[in-house]
């Protein structure tokens, strides 16, 4: 007889018989306690069968809580909200694709959305496509959110009281030829439109302003008449603001044989060149004002 094969025996080998001593044992605690806290040794059994009948329920919660815990870290990392909805338009959201090039101007206004916001202009254009005719002064169109307030200024020394907000064009009067079309217009800040505080200036020269990029734009379409310029401005809103807090501006070129090339500006500005492909994003704000981009309403700093 090996003696190696001798079995030593615990509760686990006493089977059935185990269980009962077990459940005995269980009983007798439970009669104990329920007399000295006053509770039904009875209902004790059965919360704790209910337990343990539930105890596949309670992971699987615990399961489904874990996964909805991540969704929403992701939802957030994502730039989204935990109803699963996105905020209208992101940076990260943005994909610029150039028109088909056919040779000649292009034009495509993106539809309102359910807040009656403008979308996203998009132009192909050489520069004989450019409008030969002035802009009217006066916008007949008021864009979702339009307010406007004479607010101080501090300008170059000199205090003044100027007009805060531009009815804007994405894509400008300059390409387009279009001046009162509500697709093509947001409210914008006179500072980010025209790169000055000053309702009756402009400041070409403001790399933080809209006009700085469409006039170098202009002037490369004259420089390289047989090219054209494609350009694609899209207004980014955070969740239901009916300003957007942000423009972002992209352009490419193609040659008259269709192939694409980058643009090179004589000055780039803040602009960022990647590839064949330029863009910059600019802030929808102005240094003497405060603005709720949810209403549009706005006052002095």
């Amino acid at each position: 007889m090996n003696k190696n094969n001798k079995t030593g025996c615990g509760l686990g080998c006493l089977g059935k018989l185990g269980n009962i001593l077990i459940g005995l044992l269980i009983i007798a605690f439970g009669f104990w306690l329920g007399d000295k806290v006053g509770v039904n040794p009875i209902d004790i059994f059965k919360q704790g069968s209910s337990f343990v009948k539930n105890s596949g329920a309670i992971e699987e919660f615990n399961s489904e809580a874990d996964k909805v815990k991540k969704k929403v870290e992701a939802a957030i990392s994502n730039n989204e909200h935990s109803d699963g909805s996105q905020d209208a338009t992101s940076t990260a959201s943005i994909t610029y694709t150039p028109l088909a090039f056919n040779g000649s101007k292009q034009l495509e206004l993106g539809e309102y959305d359910e807040l009656g916001r403008a979308t996203y202009s998009h132009i192909q254009l050489n520069i004989k496509d450019a409008p030969k005719e002035e802009r009217e002064d006066k916008i007949t169109y008021n864009p979702v959110g339009w307010h406007n307030y004479k607010l101080p200024a501090t300008i170059n020394g000199k205090k003044s009281e100027n007009w805060l907000m531009n009815r804007g064009h994405l894509v400008g009067y300059l390409f387009s030829g279009l001046n009162s079309e509500g697709k093509n217009l947001v409210p914008i800040t006179r500072y980010l439109n025209a790169g000055t505080m000053d309702d009756k200036k402009i400041d070409r020269s403001n790399y933080y302003s809209m006009i700085f990029y469409e006039m170098n734009l202009k002037e490369w379409l004259r420089d390289n008449s047989d090219k054209y310029l494609d350009y694609y401005v899209v207004p980014i809103y955070q969740g239901n603001d009916l300003l957007p807090n942000k423009i972002a501006m992209y352009w490419t070129s193609f040659n008259k044989n269709g192939n694409q090339q980058a643009v090179e500006l004589k000055n780039q500005g803040q602009a960022t060149t990647e590839g064949d492909i330029s863009y910059v994003i600019l802030d929808n704000t102005s240094p003497n004002a405060t603005i709720n981009y949810a209403d549009g309403t706005a006052q002095a700093k």
